[in-house]
C-alpha cells in the first residue's frame, strides 16, 4: 500500500482573502522598514506611521499581518483590527485589541504594570469628562467620552512600554471604512504621542484613495505617515511567487510554463496563487509544462470570479450594476496604458452618464453607492475605477445581464 500523499494534497498554492502564501515575495523593502522601526522604537528614537494602499487582491492583509509579526516577535505590543465603518463597533474593537496586546508581551513584569494601567483607565469615572456623561445616551456625546478614553488608554499603555524599550503598533485593515470620529481619534493621538516621544504607531492598508480619506480627516495627516503603494508584482518577484513554493513541494514550472504564468498573473499575489494552483493540479509530470498551464486557466479563472468578482458584483444594485457595466465597456473601448490598475482604464463620470443616456447628476447616487460598497473609487476629480483587478474583463466576459444573479456558468469550466 502506497501511503504518499496524493501530488494535489501537495499543493503549495492556495487563493483566499488574507491567507498567507507559501513565499512573501516583492515585500522586502517593507520589512526592512518595520525592522528600522523597532529598532529606532528599542533606542527611544521616533518614527512616522505607515499607510499602505492599493488595489483589492495585491497582498495588503497579507502584508500588514506579516509586518505585525515581526514586531511581535521583537518585543513590541501589537494589536490588529478590521475597520467596519461602525463608530461603537471601531472603538470597541480598538479597546479589546489594544488590551489584549499587552498579555502577549513575554516580561511578566510589563504585562503586571500594564494590566494595573490598563485598570486605571478603566476604573476613572466617566464623570472626570464632564456632567452627565455617565448617563447621556446622546451618540456625539458618547464619541467624545470614548475618544478620551482611547487616548488615555494608549498614552498610559505607551508610557509605560517606553520604560521597557517597547512600543504600541497598531494595525488596522481596511483603514479607508473607519468611521470619521475614531479616524481623526486615532490620528490626533498619533500626532499627540510623537509631540510627546511616545512610542505609538498606526500602521494601516486600504483602497487606494485611502491617503485622501485621512488627509480629509486631518489636514495634518499627510505629515504623520509614510505613505506606501502596494501594486503588482514585477515579473522576476513573480515568477519566485511560483517557482519558489513549487520546488519546495518537488515539482517545479518549466521555463516556458513559468513564463505563461507570470503574465497571465500579471503580478498579482491572489492571482498567483489561483494560476499556481490549478496549474499545479492540471500537471501528470516534472516539471510542470506548458500544456498544463494552458489547460488548467479556464479552472483559475474560475476560481477567480468566484474569489475576487461575482459576490462584489451580487452586492451591486441594479443601477449600479449598469454604471459598472457602463465602466466596463468603456475600458474595452480604451486600451489602458499602464498596468497599475490591472487593465481597468479609470473611466469619466460624463462617459459613464453619457452612455446610460443620463446626467452625472441623475447616475450619481449608484456612483456613490458603489464607492461605499468599496467596488469603485475616484484616483482623481470626475474620474472612478475598479478597486478589484480586471473586474471590468469580468463584466464583459462572465456577468449576467441586468437583473440575473451569478452562478458562475457562463465562465465555469465544462
Amino acid at each position: 500500500m502506497n501511503d504518499m500523499p496524493p501530488i494535489q494534497a501537495l499543493n503549495p498554492f492556495m487563493p483566499g482573502a488574507g491567507m498567507r502564501p507559501p513565499e512573501l515575495v516583492g515585500r522586502e523593502k517593507d520589512l526592512e522598514t518595520m525592522d528600522r522601526m523597532v529598532a529606532r522604537t528599542k533606542l527611544h528614537m521616533l518614527d512616522r506611521g505607515i499607510i499602505f494602499s492599493g488595489l483589492r487582491g495585491v497582498g495588503k492583509t497579507v502584508l500588514l499581518i506579516a509586518l505585525q509579526e515581526l514586531a511581535s516577535s521583537k518585543d513590541m505590543a501589537t494589536a490588529r483590527i478590521e475597520a467596519e465603518g461602525n463608530t461603537e463597533t471601531d472603538y470597541d474593537a480598538l479597546f479589546h485589541e489594544i488590551t489584549l496586546a499587552a498579555t502577549r508581551l513575554p516580561s511578566s513584569w510589563l504585562r503586571e504594570n500594564l494590566a494595573k494601567a490598563i485598570a486605571n483607565v478603566n476604573s476613572i469615572s466617566l464623570d472626570f469628562f464632564g456632567a452627565g456623561v455617565t448617563v447621556s445616551t446622546d451618540k456625539p456625546e458618547q464619541a467624545r467620552t470614548n475618544s478620551f478614553k482611547l487616548e488615555l488608554l494608549i498614552e498610559s499603555v505607551t508610557k509605560e512600554l517606553r520604560k521597557n524599550n517597547s512600543g504600541l503598533y497598531l494595525f488596522i485593515d481596511e483603514l479607508q471604512e473607519m468611521s470619521e470620529e475614531p479616524l481623526g481619534t486615532l490620528i490626533s493621538i498619533q500626532h499627540r504621542m510623537g509631540q510627546e516621544g511616545l512610542p505609538f504607531y498606526i500602521i494601516g492598508a486600504g483602497l487606494p484613495n485611502l491617503p485622501g480619506t485621512l488627509s480629509k480627516s486631518r489636514s495634518y495627516a499627510e505629515r504623520l505617515f509614510e505613505y506606501r503603494r502596494i501594486g503588482q508584482l514585477d515579473d522576476a518577484d513573480t515568477a519566485e511567487g511560483f517557482q519558489k513554493p513549487a520546488q519546495s513541494n518537488g515539482r517545479p514550472f518549466s521555463d516556458d510554463a513559468l513564463k505563461e504564468l507570470v503574465r497571465v498573473s500579471h503580478g498579482y499575489p491572489y492571482f498567483i496563487q489561483a494560476y499556481g494552483k490549478a496549474a499545479w493540479n492540471a500537471s501528470d509530470s516534472n516539471p510542470t509544462p506548458l500544456s498544463a498551464v494552458a489547460e488548467s486557466e479556464p479552472y483559475a479563472r474560475a476560481e477567480l470570479d468566484e474569489g475576487l468578482y461575482s459576490s462584489r458584483w451580487q452586492r451591486a444594485s441594479t443601477p449600479g450594476r449598469r454604471y459598472l457595466t457602463a465602466m466596463a465597456e468603456i475600458g474595452g473601448d480604451t486600451p489602458s496604458s499602464t498596468s497599475e490598475i490591472g487593465g481597468d482604464t479609470p473611466s469619466s463620470t460624463s462617459e459613464i452618464a453619457r452612455r446610460l443616456g443620463k446626467t452625472p447628476g441623475e447616475v450619481s447616487m449608484a456612483r456613490d453607492s458603489l464607492i461605499k460598497l468599496g467596488l469603485i473609487y475616484s484616483p482623481e476629480h470626475g474620474k472612478v475605477a475598479f478597486t478589484v483587478p480586471d473586474m471590468g474583463e469580468f463584466i464583459l466576459r462572465a456577468a449576467p445581464s441586468d437583473g440575473q444573479a451569478y452562478d458562475g456558468r457562463r465562465s465555469n469550466v465544462d
